[in-house]
């Protein structure tokens, strides 16, 4: 019988948890232990307190089959010649080594992936120029999850794809097994296919999504994208599988939605939103029914959905996401977004296309959503009838409220978080004053 790999993960003072668990459970069958440079309580960038089991003194590099380096700040650690060393002398041990976000960022610092394939945070303007200069001594790929020979790099938002990568690297399969009842989906190459019938695009605008639905050469797409080369990415897919585009919908018109219009229009003149469908519409896709109704409470002109209906999938727009909290502010009518959003939850959907953010199945998603939009207003209404204010309201973290804060794309989710807090909060007050 073949003996367990030894797996380290390396602990320091503000790693990124999130990124390495799925990764730490698809290797549970290894040899997994927590290394650091020193034998003491570390704090993730969760909060939560970690402990090693070795510090990196006492590990002998050559008992070492993969160590994985989790995102954080890396310039923390770029000084550590210590972990420079081992990671050089692991490697000539044949060792694996993993960096996901900021492990990846300090393997680049480190000087070991010049003139290797890798992907990371190059590209993020807020990153030190020093950086930045140190990427453009690699070959740098877009990709989510990149091997070159020793070493695996990942972007954060790819730690599905690299614990998967992992545990295929380590030779551990059993993720491969289909989970029962999965309420989320893989995207792969920037596609998520939910049926033959029904693909989706993901941009990298806030992760919004562009959906086709496929039937009998024809194809049907649900919102237009942001940046050229979401389309172009769209139209080459038609173009691939000799498809024609019958119907063009837009969910609503926001630019994020509905910016690519023309690119799509070139070749197809039918165009359904909320001015145009009544009180709903049925349109055929080959043999697929698509039902079009409103699902108002999003913006204030209007919003519709479209529902695959022999699938049971509905893409939602904006009414609902799964990398943002919902959208309470901004010209949103809350009480309406909500009334919306039950009706969606009561008809138990098989899978649900967001505005933005991962696919996921129709319970999860509505009640996810609807447990941040309870938590947030019992929050804030605590904050009114205890004659707090506005400054009171920071309190409120946008962790304590959602169900999968590892999900969100953060800077525009806090805002939109912080902005739900403040209008909602001016909203309960005037209600409570005049009750």
């Amino acid at each position: 019988m073949q003996s367990k790999k030894d797996v380290f993960v390396f602990y320091y003072d503000g790693f990124v948890e999130f990124e390495v668990s799925m990764a730490l459970f698809y290797l549970r069958d290894c040899h997994v232990r927590a290394i650091a440079l020193e034998h003491r309580e570390y704090v993730s960038y969760e909060g939560q307190r970690f402990i090693p089991d070795l510090v990196l003194a006492d590990v002998d590099p050559k008992n070492v089959d993969l160590l994985i380096i989790p995102g954080g700040d890396p310039f923390s650690l770029v000084n550590q010649l210590e972990l420079r060393s081992f990671i050089s002398e692991a490697v000539r041990e044949k060792a694996k080594i993993a960096g996901i976000c900021g492990g990846a960022d300090l393997l680049v610092l480190f000087g070991f992936l010049d003139g290797r394939k890798c992907t990371g945070n190059a590209t993020d303007p807020s990153n030190p120029e020093i950086l930045r200069t140190c990427y453009q001594k690699t070959i740098l790929s877009s990709e989510l999850v990149v091997t070159d020979r020793s070493f695996i790099t990942a972007k954060a938002e790819g730690y599905a794809e690299f614990a998967e990568a992992l545990a295929e690297l380590m030779e551990v399969y059993d993720f491969k097994i289909p989970v029962q009842n999965p309420s989320w989906l893989l995207s792969v190459d920037g596609w998520t296919v939910i049926e033959p019938s029904v693909r989706v695009s993901t941009s990298q605008f806030e992760q919004c999504n562009l959906s086709l639905v496929v039937s009998g050469g024809e194809a049907m797409l649900v919102d237009t994208g942001y940046l050229k080369p979401e389309a172009e990415r769209v139209l080459a897919y038609l173009e691939q599988e000799h498809l024609s585009l019958k119907a063009i919908v837009i969910t609503h018109h926001h630019i994020d939605h509905d910016q690519n219009m023309k690119l799509f229009t070139s070749i197809c003149q039918t165009v359904y939103d909320s001015s145009n469908i009544g009180r709903g519409l049925l349109i055929t896709i080959g043999s697929k029914t698509v039902s079009l109704f409103h699902t108002p409470g999003h913006f204030a002109k209007g919003d519709i959905s479209a529902e695959v209906v022999e699938d049971r999938i509905l893409i939602a727009g904006d009414i609902l996401f799964s990398c943002l909290p919902s959208q309470l502010c901004y010209g949103s009518n809350p009480a309406v977004l909500k009334e919306t959003i039950e009706k969606i939850a009561s008809r138990h959907y098989r899978w649900i296309v967001p505005g933005h953010g991962r696919v996921m199945s129709g319970d999860a998603l509505t009640d996810m959503t609807k447990n941040y939009i309870q938590k947030l207003e019992s929050r804030l209404t605590f904050v009114v009838q205890n004659h707090g204010t506005v400054y009171d309201l920071a309190q409120i973290p946008l962790e304590d409220c959602i169900s999968h804060f590892d999900w969100m794309v953060l800077e525009p989710s806090i805002d939109l978080h912080r902005q739900n807090k403040e209008e909602l909060f001016e909203m309960l007050r005037c209600q409570i004053e005049k009750s």
